[in-house]
């Protein structure tokens, strides 16, 4: 397979405007902006906390959900008693340089926002049309993409959950959370303080969803309808989450975007990247506490290194994953432990405990290849919705987006993350990887009403679209969307 310079998204990638119409706003029409912290306060478990309302719409960023020492599970945050403001996004999980920046096209199409790294990132956003007022909007958590090794809840424009909020009747949540060495580095060996290391990432997404079940009456949400989406890695994140006791009950509907993931690390090998990453920082066992100083370029260093190796001594074995996606993504996935992800999340084991769970899985036509269909996520996609549905699971409503952008003369056609700016009805607000354009900005304002009610209700509905019946049927989306049975 070969991919055109423009088009080579690394794979762990996650990788408004007329007025009148929903989502079609111009600098003209806009609402007033009102920053007052008496007009925007809501109290948290932690303290209260003030916003701002744009158009109508009350947005919080960087609220902390929880604070974390290296390597050990995330707890509540130090509680405050003033007023914290919180009107600009907060620190992101530190990550290694994204090789887009250096791609003038990806950089131009993606508009990323990196925002500032540091290590104490646990933070939430929230939109919501109403805060204190009793109401109980459905919730929809953002989980973002870039593998489990970067992004953050505020890296594409298109991640904005205005429009939603607004024209939806949804409460918004995106979040940060650790990630690569930070996250999933797997030092159990090294004792019990480090017993859940392999899956801090995951864990720290837990404890978002518990402060979404903890605090978002006061924003104006419904603690009991709760539903996860995310792309890519987010939607590794939806699937991996599914299959973790610890977040039963925390959502009760999931949407996996090409994310869908069958197969997570064994601790035989998650245990060899901690003991070669040790080796690596020149630390023994009885040094191991070292590890929480140890600058972060290096420690990074220490473990793609130790990913590299233990990798080779995979495929020596003969237990090297053979589908593309795992093979790529080895090493740096959270960690089949017996205790926090007991089993794989294809087994019955793990089906069991969301099985009550409608979801919405889905790809796009051509991800990171413009003259193929969709080789990578597909077929793990179809596996995951078999294995629910062959384990009498709630329905699977399954997806393929075929609507290709006319940007760059049309050379990204159909690829990954091309969804997300209609997932969130912000075709116009990232229209420099749509394109913007009628047809696009309608097809927006159909698929998010198809995510929202399906949020609100468990059935994804909207007009203008065919009724989407669970699978094996297929929802075939682009400006003139058909269902294949």
């Amino acid at each position: 397979m070969t991919l055109k310079p423009y088009l080579a998204f690394p794979l762990v990638l996650a990788l408004a405007v007329s007025c009148g119409q929903p989502s079609r706003r111009n600098v003209e029409c806009l609402g007033s902006l009102e920053t007052s912290a008496k007009q925007t306060t809501v109290k948290t478990l932690s303290g209260p906390v003030a916003g701002y309302v744009d158009d109508g719409v009350f947005i919080y960023k960087g609220i902390p959900y929880a604070k974390a020492e290296r390597f050990a599970p995330a707890v509540d945050p130090d509680p405050w008693t003033d007023v914290r403001p919180c009107r600009a996004y907060g620190p992101t999980a530190p990550a290694p340089a994204r090789a887009g920046w250096w791609s003038d096209d990806q950089a131009f199409t993606m508009h990323w926002d990196d925002g500032f790294h540091d290590e104490d990132c646990l933070r939430v956003n929230v939109w919501t049309g109403g805060i204190n007022d009793g109401k109980k909007r459905p919730v929809m958590v953002w989980l973002h993409g870039g593998g489990f090794r970067e992004g953050s809840g505020q890296e594409l424009i298109s991640y904005d959950g205005t429009n939603l909020a607004r024209d939806h009747g949804v409460v918004v949540v995106s979040l940060n959370h650790r990630l690569n060495v930070l996250g999933f580095l797997d030092l159990s060996a090294f004792g019990a303080r480090y017993a859940y290391s392999g899956n801090l990432g995951m864990l720290d997404i837990v404890k978002a969803l518990e402060w979404v079940r903890d605090n978002i009456a006061n924003f104006g949400g419904d603690p009991s309808n709760v539903t996860i989406f995310g792309q890519s890695g987010g939607g590794g994140k939806v699937s991996t989450l599914m299959a973790m006791p610890s977040a039963k009950g925390l959502f009760c509907k999931a949407i996996v975007e090409s994310g869908s993931i069958t197969h997570l690390l064994s601790p035989k090998y998650s245990r060899r990247i901690g003991a070669a990453t040790v080796a690596n920082l020149g630390l023994t066992p009885t040094r191991i506490e070292e590890i929480a100083s140890v600058p972060y370029d290096r420690l990074l260093a220490a473990y793609d290194a130790a990913m590299k190796k233990v990798g080779e001594e995979a495929r020596e074995d003969g237990a090297f994953p053979t589908n593309l996606l795992d093979a790529i993504l080895f090493g740096q996935v959270p960690v089949v432990d017996g205790e926090i992800i007991p089993s794989q999340p294809g087994t019955a084991e793990a089906l069991a405990l969301s099985k009550d769970v409608p979801v919405i899985i889905g790809t796009v036509y051509h991800e990171f290849t413009r003259d193929q269909e969709d080789p990578i996520f597909k077929p793990l996609a179809l596996q995951q919705a078999q294995d629910r549905t062959s384990a009498g699971c709630a329905p699977v409503y399954m997806y393929q987006f075929t609507w290709e952008s006319p940007v760059l003369d049309g050379a990204l056609g159909s690829t990954h993350c091309i969804e997300i700016p209609f997932v969130f009805d912000n075709v116009l607000l990232h229209r420099t990887f749509t394109g913007g354009g009628d047809e696009a900005v309608e097809l927006g304002h159909r698929v998010s009403r198809l995510w929202t009610s399906f949020a609100k209700t468990g059935k994804p509905e909207a007009e203008g679209m065919p009724g989407w019946e669970a699978w094996p049927a297929v929802l075939k989306i682009d400006t003139r969307s058909v269902l294949e049975k």
